[in-house]
């Protein structure tokens, strides 16, 4: 009978395990497809823009342009890139020139590319015998298609990343399986009724309620410990999908204000290419240092959602003066063709100890929710003023203020002052966590008689 509750025991822990794990599996596969088919769709419509004059204006050196970055980023990124012309005809190739010239136009993905349509899917592929992660988005002129990009992603890195995420999973699994033999050996007569009631929370669990846990008190020392450990691996499960789903909304928030400033700094250099080219160039290169501030953007969130609390985050040491420089020029074009004026006052330097990308992600959230509620012909001050402790970095607009009875929760998730804005409500949320992983804190002070300083506190370095 012993061994029998013991086998028992361990047949529904596994079972339990299964039925709540395999939904996670899922969950996680899909927020890690969906997180890299937002990358190479990102990246796609980059290099879309990049081959837009190429395709226009053929010549040999656009051309070699392409054939260059394409391979680079293929290099970097493991994805395979393809340009195509309007035949679906391919004029350039990341895994090699002797693929240019190949048609593509049998594939489903450039066919609707071409059509004008942005095409995202997984396939296998009996080309390179595996499956793969496919985005496929036109080539615009205007109104007019002239060609398509193609990116494809081994569908294997998908699921490499789920698994590297659920050893930790494994490990509560393995010793949820422990607990539960000790249990059946040392108090066999106890188990059956309290395996019930923790079989009833369990199927609860699976069906979704997350904050469902197991009663610890009453009964033998061994099945309460069962009852402890079971809520340990909630406990884990629980937070782990809250940060998932934190991340996937924090990357999507964060990601818009860079990709914004970068189309409207591709936009300016399309339209300045004729009539003043040196000044496009100095557009794209400007959209350059906004890809490589989009990395860095990323490399943040992920540090962030990988960690369990702030002590576990590597804080760097920067200048909080030249990334506020940095981020004035970023943002000074656009206050302007808002008709607001963007002023910066800081110190020649500023050294403060913050996680990755931490000073730029608050400065921009900032600055960027100060644009959507000033009115024209305000001003927006950017100030830092270092003290032996902290240093706070300040942005100072004009705009109506916040409510005093909402101050309290405006760093809380989704909140939003008005419900009539598109923002998600994530950006002040988003600053609090920020300035607290980095040591710091985040505090919002209305001015008098209007307007509203927002600052962030980072420990002086």
């Amino acid at each position: 009978m012993k061994w029998r509750l013991v086998a028992a025991l361990l047949s529904l822990t596994i079972v339990v395990l299964a039925v709540q794990d395999i939904p996670l599996i899922q969950y996680l596969r899909t927020v890690e497809t969906d997180r890299i088919t937002t990358a190479l769709e990102r990246d796609s419509f980059v290099i879309a823009g990049r081959a837009e004059e190429t395709l226009e204006t053929p010549s040999p050196e656009g051309l070699e342009y392409i054939q260059e970055a394409i391979a680079k980023y293929g290099a970097e990124s493991g994805a395979r890139v393809i340009v195509l012309d309007m035949s679906g005809i391919s004029i350039a190739d990341s895994e090699s020139q002797d693929a240019i010239g190949t048609s593509f136009i049998s594939r489903p993905e450039v066919v609707e590319a071409l059509a004008g349509t942005v095409s995202v899917g997984r396939r296998f592929s009996t080309t390179v015998n595996q499956e793969l992660l496919y985005v496929a988005v036109p080539i615009l002129n205007g109104s007019q298609t002239l060609g398509a990009v193609r990116l494809t992603f081994p569908a294997s890195v998908v699921d490499d990343a789920v698994n590297q995420r659920l050893r930790g999973i494994s490990s509560v699994a393995g010793i949820t399986l422990l607990v539960s033999a000790l249990v059946a050996l040392l108090l066999a007569l106890g188990i059956t009724r309290r395996l019930s009631n923790l079989k009833n929370v369990t199927e609860e669990f699976t069906k979704g309620n997350y904050k469902v846990r197991a009663e610890i008190n009453g009964g033998a020392p061994e099945i309460r410990s069962l009852a402890r450990s079971f809520n340990a691996m909630a406990d884990q499960l629980d937070k782990l999908i809250a940060q998932q789903k934190a991340f996937a909304g924090d990357a999507s928030h964060q990601l818009r204000t860079p990709l914004t400033a970068l189309q409207l700094r591709l936009e300016r250099a399309t339209e300045m290419l004729e009539t003043d080219p040196s000044g496009a160039a100095e557009r794209i290169e400007a959209a350059m240092v906004e890809t490589d501030r989009l990395q860095r953007l990323v490399e943040g969130l992920l540090v962030l959602s990988r960690s369990e609390n702030s002590d576990k985050i590597a804080r760097d040491k920067c200048d909080a003066s030249q990334i506020a420089q940095e981020r004035f020029e970023n943002w000074e074009a656009l206050a302007n063709e808002q008709d607001v004026s963007l002023a910066l006052e800081v110190p020649d330097s500023a050294e403060v100890y913050a996680i990755p990308g931490a000073l730029e992600q608050v400065i921009d959230n900032y600055v960027d929710n100060a644009l959507s509620i000033v009115p024209t012909n305000s001003k927006i001050t950017i100030r830092i003023s270092v003290d032996s402790e902290f240093t706070k970095i300040s942005v100072i607009d004009e705009g109506p203020g916040i409510p005093e009875a909402d101050i309290a929760k405006a760093f809380n998730r989704f909140w939003r002052a008005r419900s009539d804005t598109h923002g998600s409500g994530l950006g002040l949320a988003i600053v609090d966590r920020l300035a607290t992983a980095s040591g710091g804190r985040a505090e919002l002070v209305n001015l008098t008689p209007h307007g509203l300083s927002a600052d962030a506190y980072f420990p002086t370095a």
